[in-house]
């Protein structure tokens, strides 16, 4: 069984929400040179991601899925999510994306699983966003970002949230959006989506480790968008730093155990990396800890190229029968308590 776990999603009527709304994202028309859409974010005065209308054909998408060999595609809202509006506005496009996920499961229950998106401006609008996601529409985890509105993920006041996703026993997907540092990245959308988004993911770990998030709530599996920023590739620094260190960091913060062990909990995705890349991700996270992602329907062929490149990456790995099946589908299905199709 092969589980995408990075397939996205825009619904029409979400889009069409948030051009109603006309609230902090908006959708510009497309750019005259490069003919591409993005999300611009009034408050931080730059693009904030690239559109993408692939992938809305729902018989479209099955055919590019059987064609390629996906069995389950794990839905989400890429952001903007909810997240970045304010008040009814919020839950209004919470609930729209939310109930447009749903539907789509709900048709091909063997083919998708759906993760919701939060009003999080409000905790106890996302409390009830969340009840009825689970109880209402069926949907298995929470589709998080990096940052909330320009929030830490560590922050008290989501605890709620936390506390209600360990009672479910749900997964959280973290997804970059616009970075903590978007004053010093967003230049240009560009290297925002290149660097600022793995730097974002990658404090949103360490916010989560320190701020004793990932021991206070152990039902919650945590699995990180895009191998999970940029820890692997500075594995060999990070444990030349935390060596000798470990009872003056866990004196300080509170935390049982060393901050390494701690970010190796995290599940993280492949997507949009080539073998090389994944070497160093399964050097330090280990294939037990990694799922496929391909952030489908982004990209030229509807799509299909980045899941062309996913599956060629971990191909290019050359590991061993096991390791390939628990990296292609057997790590999601155990986080999303799914068998066999």
């Amino acid at each position: 069984m092969i589980i995408d776990f990075q397939a996205h999603v825009f619904p029409p009527d979400y889009l069409a929400e948030m051009k109603r709304l006309d609230g902090a994202v908006i959708l510009e028309e497309p750019d005259p040179h490069s003919g591409m859409s993005y999300f611009y974010d009034k408050k931080l005065k730059c693009r904030i991601n690239t559109a993408t209308f692939q992938g809305q054909n729902i018989e479209r998408r099955l055919e590019h899925m059987d064609e390629l060999g996906i069995d389950i595609h794990v839905l989400t809202i890429p952001a903007p999510g909810a997240d970045r509006y304010e008040g009814e506005g919020a839950i209004k496009m919470a609930r729209i994306a939310n109930d447009a996920i749903s539907a789509i499961c709900k048709k091909y229950p063997k083919r998708f699983v759906g993760f919701f998106t939060l009003p999080s401006c409000s905790v106890q609008a996302s409390l009830d966003e969340l009840e009825r996601s689970v109880k209402e529409l069926g949907l298995k985890g929470f589709g998080c970002f990096a940052n909330l509105n320009g929030q830490a993920l560590d922050r008290e006041e989501l605890f709620p949230i936390y506390e209600r996703l360990a009672k479910y026993k749900l997964p959280v997907y973290i997804h970059p959006t616009a970075p903590l540092a978007s004053g010093a990245t967003c230049i240009d959308i560009m290297p925002t989506l290149i660097f600022g988004w793995a730097f974002d993911s990658t404090v949103a770990m360490t916010r989560l480790v320190y701020g004793r998030v990932l021991e206070r709530f152990p039902q919650i599996n945590w699995v990180v968008a895009d191998v999970g920023g940029v820890l692997a590739f500075f594995a060999q620094r990070a444990i030349n730093i935390y060596t000798g260190r470990t009872d003056e960091i866990r004196h300080k913060y509170g935390l049982s155990e060393n901050p390494l062990d701690s970010f190796r909990r995290f599940y993280v995705d492949t997507a949009d990396h080539p073998a090389s890349t994944l070497r160093c991700v399964k050097d330090f996270f280990g294939p037990d800890r990694m799922v496929l992602g391909t952030n489908y329907p982004y990209g030229p062929e509807e799509g299909r190229v980045l899941v062309k490149n996913s599956l060629k990456a971990i191909d290019g790995l050359e590991l061993n029968a096991a390791d390939k099946e628990k990296i292609l589908g057997g790590n999601a299905a155990g986080i999303l308590g799914i068998g066999a199709p």
